[in-house]
């Protein structure tokens, strides 16, 4: 069995301590997402036949799969147990308890749960062989675990789950070709093997080959339709925000404490302007990654969108706190204040995102828009100086830069600026309105005596 696995590893249930981040995900997804039981069907459908059937133990061990997979470990293994309750010392089960040992990083509960099952199995049976592989890995200990696999391999040499751990144990090791070998090799004997399939992926990722990453996601799905690592990564490879929503959203359901994928789950609503929708899933992984700054920052940004301008402030001050270099937590925090009237804290933090990030037009030009509401034409004007060096066909800059100096009677140059704003990217502007002002100027022009402004 996997834990979390990301391109970057997990750091959610896969690690010491998660079944406490667990606890606080769930509570966190409960009270801000819709129920548990509709969002993962698959778990419903075996809570049902094992209720209906307590002395059945496969439908036991299949809820045990499937909660295991959700990362309920407690759950997993209480499943499991009543199944060996009903079929004692039978292997598929044992293997099940090892797995939610392994789910929790507990590397010597891993080896003692594995131990059961090369008792139940037999001392060269390959399922006592690929557990204790596993545990082995739980302890980083890539050599011994090849060491186990290999035993497995000598009894079966078409043991997928054996193979599947080999190219674990190389992608650990940052083996790339190796590991890439041994999931084809498992896949070749099992082309249903799900784990052999997301680790090939990510491999093919690492080494740039993302569409073929993709279809290997896809396979793994198409043979687990509930995998929520497979779900994940499909997410995260996804270059339309519409297609990764909906996996990252079934991942999020099946395994609410699956800490990466809530977090691109609510950067990708974000990045599809979903503001409202983000804010469940970057609480969730606020909750599990309390000292990520970049979890406090997306959360910050998304609270300020919707208008919950207090929260907000404090999630991107200690954004701010943990990256002191990020454009976009002192962008978000200076609009804040802003809505909040604290302008001139407001104006230091935005002109702090303007000179952290020089090449972005926009932020000079929100800190004009700014400074011309509150009447600082001077300061204003210098803005949008700064922004149309770095945009020289910026329009919006551009018809402000019009309506101040129109403000300030300077028509000839005002008119000037109509102009360029008409010429520029068009983006965002009035046309009809700044066609209106230099039709009037160009009268203007015409009329003035030969010492008119």
């Amino acid at each position: 069995m996997k834990t979390n696995r990301g391109l970057r590893g997990s750091r959610g249930a896969g690690v010491r301590g998660a079944v406490a981040a667990c606890v606080v995900a769930l509570a966190a997804f409960a009270a801000a997402g819709p129920a548990r039981g509709s969002a993962f069907p698959e778990l419903d459908a075996a809570r049902t036949a094992a209720q209906a059937a307590p002395g059945d133990a496969e439908a036991h061990a299949r809820l045990g799969d499937t909660l295991l997979e959700a990362r309920d470990t407690a759950g997993a293994r209480a499943a499991y147990e009543a199944a060996l309750r009903a079929r004692p010392d039978w292997v598929r089960a044992l293997r099940g308890v090892a797995g939610t040992r392994m789910a929790e990083a507990r590397y010597e509960d891993s080896r003692n749960a594995c131990r059961r099952v090369i008792q139940a199995a037999g001392e060269s049976a390959p399922e006592g062989r690929v557990c204790m592989g596993q545990a082995y890995l739980v302890w980083r200990r890539s050599s011994l675990a090849i060491e186990e696999f290999n035993r497995a391999l000598a009894a079966d040499p078409s043991n997928a789950a054996a193979h599947s751990g080999i190219g674990d144990a190389h992608a650990r090791a940052n083996e790339i070709d190796e590991a890439i070998a041994a999931y084809r090799r498992a896949i070749a004997a099992d082309p249903n093997a799900v784990e052999a399939r997301i680790g090939l992926a990510l491999m093919l990722e690492r080494r740039g080959d993302a569409a073929e990453a993709t279809r290997q996601l896809e396979a793994a799905l198409a043979a687990r339709s509930w995998s929520a690592d497979a779900l994940y990564n499909l997410g995260r490879l996804a270059g339309d925000h519409a297609r990764a929503i909906e996996h990252l959203a079934r991942a999020t359901a099946i395994r609410p404490g699956f800490t990466d994928a809530q977090l691109e789950y609510g950067r990708r609503l974000s990045a599809a302007a979903r503001w409202a929708e983000a804010v469940a899933p970057l609480r969730v992984a606020v909750a599990q990654l309390p000292n990520v700054a970049q979890a406090k920052e997306l959360l910050g940004i998304a609270l300020w969108r919707t208008g919950a301008h207090g929260e907000a402030e404090e999630m991107l001050r200690a954004a701010v706190r943990g990256v002191p270099n990020s454009p976009r937590a002192h962008e978000a925090l200076g609009e804040v204040l802003v809505a909040l009237g604290r302008t001139d804290d407001g104006i230091g933090f935005l002109e702090t995102a303007a000179n952290l990030e020089a090449s972005n037009a926009m932020i000079p030009y929100r800190l004009a828009e700014i400074l011309h509401a509150a009447g600082r034409h001077t300061l204003a004007t210098g803005f949008l100086d700064r922004a149309l060096r770095t945009k020289a066909d910026f329009s919006r800059a551009h018809s402000l830069y019009g309506d101040i100096l129109h403000q300030q009677g300077r028509y000839a140059e005002a008119l000037a600026s109509y102009q360029a704003a008409l010429s520029g990217d068009g983006q965002v502007i009035d046309a009809a309105r700044i066609r209106t002002r230099v039709q009037e100027l160009e009268v203007w022009a015409q009329h003035r005596g030969p010492g008119g402004r």
